[in-house]
């Protein structure tokens, strides 16, 4: 069975830590919080999202990795 990453499960769990809101989450990201959901439910997304995403929530890409499974 193939296992597959799911990036939105990793922007939930990282912006849950991070005990952060929609809101805030988009205005350190200097996006929109419409853009923060998306993020969330996305199963797929850039490296440099990941990298933005990881350093709003104070956590490293390897980690939020780990989130994804």
């Amino acid at each position: 069975m193939l296992n597959l990453l799911h990036a939105g499960k990793a922007v939930k769990r990282a912006q849950s830590l991070a005990g952060i809101s929609n809101a805030e989450f988009a205005r350190l990201a200097k996006t929109s919080p419409q853009q923060v959901i998306r993020w969330r439910a996305q199963a797929n997304m850039k490296l440099h999202t990941i990298q933005l995403i990881c350093e709003c929530t104070g956590i490293c890409v390897s980690e939020f990795l780990g989130f994804c499974k």
